[in-house]
């Protein structure tokens, strides 16, 4: 397949745009070049001339890319975009595992509240709380501190956490 090329109008404004013309031409054109050398760029399917400002952007961030590229295949990463295709997009099949903002709210709000409930507690009640969840106690620990089962410090526990939750309800 051929390449196609395309010389500007006119070097001084490139608004005024551009004609196809063939690569005999090109080399001709090239050849017979006074002032200053054109500046083409390769977009694969086709060869355009451009100002050099524009030809330094365009490599400058295509050279950005290739290291890119080349740094992400060293690294073995996968961009997500390297995965789209007609039927989906690569970042469709992300999946979100951050916690729903309203969520985040609730339970902020939760533990701003949780001092104040706490208090409500009867002393013994407020001491095995600080024990397990301050002092990281295991209920183990609790229950050869107060000579009782596991399960009954298991039990008074799960009774003193409902007790909260319904304060919170």
């Amino acid at each position: 397949m051929s390449k196609t090329f395309f010389i500007m109008n006119d070097r001084a404004d490139s608004s005024k745009g551009y004609t196809q013309v063939s690569e005999d031409y090109i080399k001709g054109y090239i050849d017979g070049f006074k002032d200053g050398r054109p500046y083409f760029i390769n977009l694969g399917y086709a060869v355009m001339e451009t100002d050099k400002e524009y030809y330094n952007s365009f490599y400058k961030d295509w050279s950005r890319r290739k290291y890119l590229e080349k740094l992400d295949t060293r690294n073995k990463l996968l961009s997500y975009d390297a995965l789209d295709n007609d039927e989906f997009s690569g970042s469709d099949i992300v999946i979100d595992t951050a916690e729903p903002f309203e969520d985040v709210i609730d339970r902020k709000l939760m533990a701003q509240q949780l001092p104040e409930l706490i208090s409500k507690l009867t002393d013994d009640e407020q001491l095995l709380i600080r024990q397990l969840f301050l002092l990281n106690l295991s209920e183990r620990e609790l229950s050869g501190y107060y000579h009782v089962s596991n399960i009954a410090i298991h039990k008074r526990k799960m009774q003193i956490l409902k007790k909260l939750k319904n304060f919170f309800e």
